[in-house]
């Protein structure tokens, strides 16, 4: 589903009331699974992948005799390298109230992270969620495949809201992971999701290098056309580790993220191990 926007002065009314949980019904904040107040529907929503092409009659069969060698870079594969940072060290890493930029505050009790757990196998599968997923997605999401611990907090602008969430990776596979991101957004340019009466909703998906941010940065905004709110998600990787930040102009404008972004990304850059 698309979230119509709402302006900040209506916004303030529904606060805390039964509109407010309508809105953001249909999508929970969840450390893995959704955004802060993402606009969206169910992954069953319409506009997921064309079928396959069939395969050409014309194809020479492989010979029995021959086992095709594994494929590099299998996802069952454990990457080898340094361990990544685990979420426990990734955590100090991110903003407090003293060194996040002027206008912007914590939210109370969103701190979390993965603790010394850590995901040894990647499951790069991004590229198989329907373009739909889009309309849920956040630097949570997609930040998983190659990664292997993070942590996160939300903050706010006074007028809307942005996670921040700090990943880690092996040696290699973070720029793995915006290259997942990269054809991901690329396979779903255009797509039809829902609104909240079930209507056809056109969206339109970019991506675009932000220059002057960490190693290399890239910024993904997904457009539904009419009253809609629109989600954006920036990408920072700053070595084997990656900087997510994201939010929505459901109160009126989309926060900004970039300035956000600048003093974190190089904070993390002076002080990570």
């Amino acid at each position: 589903m698309s979230t119509p926007r709402i302006p900040v002065a209506a916004a303030a009314v529904v606060i805390g009331g039964a509109a407010a949980v309508a809105l953001t019904g249909c999508a929970s904040n969840n450390m893995d699974l959704s955004g802060s107040l993402w606009a969206g529907g169910p992954p069953s929503a319409s506009g997921g992948s064309p079928p396959a092409a069939p395969v050409s009659p014309t194809t020479a069969p492989v010979s029995p005799t021959v086992s095709a060698p594994p494929a590099l870079g299998s996802p069952s594969a454990t990457p080898s390298g340094p361990k990544p940072l685990s979420g426990r060290q990734l955590k100090p890493l991110l903003p407090t109230s003293a060194t996040l930029p002027a206008g912007w505050t914590m939210k109370d009790s969103t701190e979390s992270d993965t603790g010394d757990a850590f995901e040894d196998e990647p499951d790069p599968t991004l590229l198989n969620n329907p373009c739909t997923w889009l309309s849920t997605a956040s630097g949570g999401t997609l930040g998983l495949g190659y990664q292997t611990a993070h942590a996160m907090e939300m903050v706010s602008d006074g007028d809307n809201e942005s996670r921040i969430d700090l990943g880690s990776y092996f040696p290699g596979t973070a720029v793995k992971q915006l290259d997942l991101i990269r054809s991901y957004a690329d396979k779903c340019k255009t797509y039809t999701g829902q609104d909240w009466d079930k209507k056809p909703v056109p969206h339109t998906v970019t991506v675009t290098p932000v220059p002057g941010l960490g190693d290399e940065a890239i910024d993904l905004v997904n457009t539904p056309k009419g009253p809609y709110a629109t989600q954006e998600v920036l990408a920072v990787r700053i070595g084997d580790k990656v900087l997510f930040l994201d939010g929505d102009n459901i109160a009126d404008r989309l926060p900004h993220i970039k300035d956000l972004a600048a003093p974190i990304a190089k904070h993390i850059e002076e002080v990570a191990p």
